[in-house]
């Protein structure tokens, strides 16, 4: 079962609390089911360095625009400890499925505490900035398809459908972003916030 603080936590979170736009609604349920995914997905294991520290709250307002058919692109803005921030970088994601259909999303990371920014948060920031991520859109997209994700008997899952289980599988294999980043910028304790406005489509 998902924790009482995460629940909590993702309602908090959603910037659509209240709403009764329904075309809205499906964008909100998605990322909150992909933050599900990543919270059971760390209490399987170890979890990564960049994710041992609750206090980062992803939102995912870019994906609200993107999906309603606004023109407007907006930043991968994001909430942590109170204090909005954009991301140090937006990496595009850039892919094309078995069955033809191109995808392009975004995926913005950032770093650190930032009422408290260390010169390591300012380290990481600037190899993101700086690295090229060709190709890693299409990378996550065939790791997704070759390592789809399987709900356990003890996940909670509202809705068990193949989009849902794409959209998980997807943001699984968005690690391999973060096995990007160099060991020597790796520190125990590290943590970042990411958000995105992809859906996780496979198919």
């Amino acid at each position: 079962m998902m924790k009482d603080w995460l629940r909590s936590d993702l309602q908090s979170a959603d910037p659509l609390a209240g709403s009764d736009d329904a075309m809205l609604d499906g964008p909100v349920g998605r990322m909150t089911a992909e933050a599900r995914e990543a919270a059971t997905a760390d209490a399987r294991g170890r979890k990564p360095w960049w994710r041992r520290r609750r206090t980062m709250i992803p939102l995912g307002i870019a994906s609200v625009v993107a999906l309603t058919g606004a023109a407007l692109v907006v930043p991968l803005s994001m909430g942590i400890n109170d204090t909005w921030v954009d991301p140090d970088t937006e990496i595009p994601i850039i892919y094309t499925t078995d069955t033809g259909v191109d995808v392009r999303c975004r995926f913005g990371i950032y770093f650190g505490d930032p009422v408290n920014r260390t010169a390591a948060d300012e380290q990481l920031a600037e190899f993101v900035q700086k690295h090229d991520w060709t190709g890693i859109g299409q990378r996550i997209y065939d790791e997704a398809i070759a390592n789809p994700f399987v709900p356990g008997p003890d996940d909670d899952w509202e809705v068990d459908n193949q989009e849902t289980r794409d959209s998980f599988s997807f943001f699984r294999a968005v690690d391999l972003i973060w096995a990007e980043i160099p060991a020597e910028l790796q520190q125990e304790g590290q943590f970042a916030g990411g958000s995105s406005d992809c859906t996780g489509r496979l198919r």
